[in-house]
C-alpha cells in the first residue's frame, strides 16, 4: 500500500510495504552554457551525477517512527521508516525549474535556490566535491547536495525551516552559523533540523498522526 502527497515543491510517497518514505522533486532543466554547446550525453551525465550526490548525502540517513491514534499510526506503531530522496528529470509539470550553466572545468559561478519562484541555479561544477574554509579549517561539500537541501525547505524564511550558513539576522529559527560541518553550512553532514519542513508535510497527511526522527 502507498500513500502520496503532492505539493508544489516535492512529492511524498509513503511505501508501507517497504517501510520507505520517498521525497521526490521533479526538475526541469534550462540548459545554459558559457563554453561549448551541451550534448545529450553531457545532459544525462549531469543529471545522473546530481542524483547520485543527493542520494549519497541525503538518502537513508533519517529514520522515522510514528505515533498517534489514527489507524495508520496504530498499524505502524512498531515500524521504522527510512527516508529516501530523489530528483526526476521532468519535461513538463516540474516542481523546480533548474537553470543549469555549463562552465569551464575548475570555473565558478554562484549557485542558489529561489524558494518563492521555485528556481534552482546550478553549474556543471556543482556535482564535484569542493573545499570550503572557515578560519584555518577545511570542509568538504557537494554543492548540488547543499542546494537540494534548500529546495526541501532549508531556507531563511520565517516559519519554513533552517538555512545554516546565513548571517544571524536571517536565521529566524535558531542559530547554526558555527556548525561548519552541516550540509546547510559548508560541510556535508546532515542534522535532524534539516528534515523540519519535510516533517511538517508528513504530519499533515494523516489526522492524529505524528512522524518523528529516531
Amino acid at each position: 500500500m502507498s500513500t502520496t502527497k503532492r505539493t508544489d515543491r516535492m512529492d511524498i510517497f509513503i511505501e508501507e510495504g517497504r517501510n520507505i518514505i520517498l521525497i521526490q522533486e521533479r526538475w526541469q532543466y534550462n540548459w545554459l552554457t558559457k563554453v561549448t554547446p551541451w550534448t545529450i550525453t553531457e545532459r544525462r551525465k549531469f543529471h545522473e551525477l546530481a542524483d547520485q550526490r543527493i542520494w549519497k548525502i541525503w538518502g537513508g540517513h533519517f529514520k522515522l517512527k510514528v505515533q498517534g491514534t489514527s489507524s495508520f499510526a496504530e498499524k505502524h506503531k512498531n515500524t521504522t521508516f527510512t527516508v529516501n530522496f530523489d530528483i526526476k528529470w521532468a519535461l513538463i509539470n516540474p516542481h523546480w525549474k533548474v537553470n543549469l550553466t555549463k562552465i569551464a572545468p575548475g570555473g565558478f559561478q554562484t549557485s542558489y535556490v529561489n524558494w518563492n519562484s521555485k528556481i534552482i541555479s546550478l553549474d556543471t561544477e556543482d556535482t564535484k566535491i569542493v573545499t570550503r574554509y572557515a578560519g584555518r579549517s577545511k570542509y568538504k561539500q557537494y554543492p548540488v547536495a547543499h542546494e537540494f537541501g534548500h529546495a526541501i525547505g532549508n531556507v531563511p524564511i520565517r516559519g519554513i525551516s533552517h538555512s545554516d550558513e546565513y548571517h544571524d539576522s536571517y536565521r529566524l529559527n535558531g542559530g547554526f552559523k558555527l556548525d561548519y560541518l552541516s550540509i546547510m553550512n559548508i560541510g556535508n553532514n546532515l542534522r535532524n533540523r534539516h528534515l523540519d519542513y519535510v516533517l511538517i508535510q508528513l504530519n499533515s497527511m494523516f489526522a492524529n498522526t505524528t512522524f518523528y526522527i529516531v
